[in-house]
């Protein structure tokens, strides 16, 4: 009973709309994920809002947003009506006596927290999936989204239903990668070329095949998607539920050669940053790499200065994606900053 009075409360809940005061620092994605606890499912936010928000990728502080009822709990089978007789009376207690407020926070000097904790990083596979990959060769053409449903949309998010021109080798129920060729990744000190970026956008599920093409629902959508955006089949990525980390034993050095497109819909805290360190170093998922600058006074040269870490998400030849490594400090990581392996996987 009890169980059945809660699923009517959360339906009720969930099923009616709200408003949102945008703070700093706020993206769509997080906020879907506090009122739905599904960051995916940010593009209802965007829909409920289009007179305000013209670019999902730049909201504002003090922006007064409506949150819709979330489509997940819509979806719900509502329970039909209990009968009152049948609700068995709730006893009440003679008295309550409410718990003592609790002490008072003892104030200590500020200090900066990591909202990260570098030894205990936990890898999602959706993550390293976000994150996107390196090619040195373009990579060969399988199929593209050629229309939607309805035919107008021009941009492309959860849910959504899609087109593509690919019928052979499809099995309903397939799960796609839609991705978009990025720019070619050159050293910023050597102009050496590392690699293509590949911009992964999302994953879309095969719903039917056709005589020349095939209907697809997108599934997950890191940043728009558009017509013409390329698909490819989704390959299973094992992610690591943790890793030990112990302080390097190597010296390597290297260099922060890029960082993902901007303007994507990449935001804080999932800021993805291109290392010139790779397989040919050694390098293994979960190594952490520090970004320092040198410090020089008065001619007198001082301690590095570091500014950032950097924990391996995605490892190829020359060239590795990491994730940036957020504190409650102001980062600004720039293509040509220094970095140096830190810690290591043991």
């Amino acid at each position: 009973m009890k169980k059945l009075i809660l699923i009517l409360v959360f339906v009720s809940i969930f099923a009616q709309e709200t408003t949102h005061t945008v703070k700093t620092g706020d993206t769509l994605w997080d906020i879907a994920g506090f009122y739905f606890q599904n960051p995916f499912l940010w593009p209802y936010i965007w829909r409920a809002n289009l007179t305000k928000i013209e670019d999902p990728h730049w909201i504002y502080p003090d922006q007064v947003f409506v949150i819709p009822p979330s489509p997940e709990a819509i979806g719900e089978v509502v329970p039909p009506p209990i009968p009152t007789e049948s609700i068995p009376p709730i006893p009440i207690p003679e008295e309550v006596v409410p718990p003592p407020p609790p002490p008072p926070p003892k104030k200590k000097a500020a200090e900066i927290i990591s909202v990260v904790k570098p030894e205990e990083r936990i890898f999602s596979e959706e993550i390293i999936h976000r994150a996107g990959f390196i090619v040195i060769e373009d990579l060969p053409y399988w199929g593209e989204i050629i229309g939607t449903e309805p035919a107008d949309e021009k941009n492309i998010t959860t849910f959504e239903k899609i087109y593509i021109n690919r019928v052979q080798d499809l099995r309903e129920d397939d799960i796609l990668t839609i991705y978009r060729p990025g720019k070619e990744i050159k050293h910023p000190k050597t102009g050496k070329g590392l690699g293509k970026e590949i911009i992964v956008l999302g994953k879309a599920e095969v719903s039917e095949i056709g005589k020349e093409g095939s209907r697809c629902k997108v599934i997950a959508s890191y940043d728009i998607i558009k017509r013409g955006d390329f698909v490819t089949p989704y390959e299973p990525i094992v992610a690591p539920e943790k890793v030990s980390l112990v302080p390097a034993t190597q010296e390597l050095q290297g260099y922060v050669v890029d960082l993902k497109t901007p303007g994507s819909f990449t935001t804080p805290p999932n800021i993805f940053v291109y290392i010139d360190q790779g397989e040919d170093s050694g390098v293994v998922i979960g190594d952490i790499f520090e970004v320092y600058q040198n410090r020089v006074i008065g001619g007198k040269e001082m301690p590095d200065y570091t500014i950032a870490k950097v924990q391996v998400l995605s490892i190829f030849k020359s060239i590795s994606i990491g994730l940036l490594l957020w504190n409650l400090e102001t980062v600004n990581v720039q293509k040509g900053e220094k970095c140096r392996l830190s810690m290591e996987v043991r």
